[in-house]
């Protein structure tokens, strides 16, 4: 088997350049004495130009000494490629900008192309989060991105115990058949037992048949969309009286309360006082209380059971985060966008997935390959704290 070949030092020499050699020269494959075969130039941007000694083994083969701060084959020192990285990974910086950071930072400019090509890998058509468990319990959205001038799709599947994305994917377009194969593919094989969505109607009988798993909606979707209804058309309609209209709002404010109550119980007795007065709602509200009195655990299932996610938020946030709607979601092709995806799910899952120290810091060298625990854990949340203080317990 072949070995890398070790790292050499930089010696200062009477001619016009440095030569980089072994201390202690013998072949990394056998351990056997070597000799010296020559040498070649070696001209890396941001470093200085030196002479790299080639040697020889008898028994195997001729090598050269890795330079300490550039890896073979490339052109720049690590040191650039990682402050590019980890612009990427930190922040929504354009490829000028990372430029200027690094003529800044390395004296160094390498083309936009360059530091596109150091943040895009090659990853499955589905990203996937390798996380030790599954909850089973989950959300599912969606979000629009930009790539190559093109409107495509981000879905996600993000797993509201564990606090960190399951599987993410891009697609052209947004069908019901491409909703069905992401989500069977990733949770076909997994336990699940429920699933928060939006209001989509392709959602339930792709949860509920295709998945055996229970469809809870997101309250705070739901909701945000009676009161544009009543903003947009009650209010602006000359079809209602102030009276109606003011009527219609406070009927309103008691259904929002339905979805407030610290119980079940409590949800019930709501809701039936609200459907005394449904007359009072304009009849564009009205169909909102009748989705609810048809389906009321599919609304309020969340108060029979602790665990389910009452809302989509968490993975709103974690939208927000790495891909905000107030910033242009462009990209250049598919590979940079799910590249993208795959830093954006090691992070936050790092920053606040429920996993171990051990986990999280494999994680995080995969992001930051020279990253220490100590430096890691001022990015945990305060959640993610006390997880981790809780398991350091239950091992003591």
């Amino acid at each position: 088997m072949t070995t890398s070949a070790p790292t050499g030092t930089i010696v200062p020499t009477n001619e016009e350049l440095p030569v980089l050699r072994l201390s202690q020269p013998e072949c990394p494959d056998c351990g056997g004495p070597v000799s010296r075969n020559g040498g070649y130039e070696r001209h890396p941007q941001g470093c200085q130009p030196l002479r790299v000694q080639r040697y020889i083994c008898a028994n195997c083969r001729s090598f050269s000494p890795t330079h300490p701060a550039v890896a073979d084959d490339h052109h720049y020192p690590r040191a650039v490629t990682q402050l590019a990285t980890t612009i990427d990974v930190l922040t929504d910086s354009s490829l000028e900008n990372r430029q200027d950071a690094l003529t800044i930072h390395y004296n160094v400019r390498p083309s936009d192309q360059q530091i596109h090509n150091w943040c895009t890998e090659q990853t499955a058509e589905i990203v996937a989060n390798d996380l030790p468990v599954i909850s089973g319990v989950f959300t599912y959205d969606e979000q629009y991105l930009t790539i190559d001038g093109s409107r495509a799709y981000r879905l996600t599947v993000y797993d509201e115990l564990l606090r960190a994305p399951v599987a993410e994917t891009i697609a052209d377009r947004c069908t019901k058949e491409t909703v069905r194969e992401f989500l069977t593919t990733v949770l076909g094989e997994k336990p699940v037992h429920v699933v928060t969505t939006d209001g989509r109607s392709d959602y339930p009988e792709i949860i509920e048949d295709k998945l055996d798993a229970v469809h809870h909606r997101c309250n705070f979707h739901f909701l945000k969309n009676g009161e544009k209804k009543l903003r947009n058309t009650v209010f602006e309609s000359v079809r209602y009286t102030n009276t109606e209209r003011l009527r219609g709002a406070i009927v309103w404010s008691e259904f929002k309360q339905v979805f407030a109550s610290q119980s079940y119980e409590a949800a019930v007795r709501r809701f039936g006082a609200v459907l005394d007065k449904i007359e009072q709602l304009p009849k564009e509200l009205r169909t909102a209380v009748k989705d609810v009195m048809e389906e009321f655990d599919t609304f309020l299932g969340h108060l029979r059971h602790e665990a389910v996610p009452s809302t989509t938020n968490n993975l709103e946030r974690y939208y927000g985060h790495t891909k905000p709607t107030q910033i242009k979601r462009r990209f250049r092709s598919d590979e940079h966008a799910r590249a993208f995806l795959k830093q954006q799910m090691s992070l936050h899952t790092l920053k606040q997935g429920l996993i171990s120290r051990e986990r999280s810091l494999s994680l995080g060298r995969e992001l930051f390959p020279t990253v220490s625990m100590e430096q890691l854990e001022p990015l945990f949340t305060e959640s993610k704290q006390r997880y981790l203080s809780w398991r350091d317990r239950e091992t003591d």
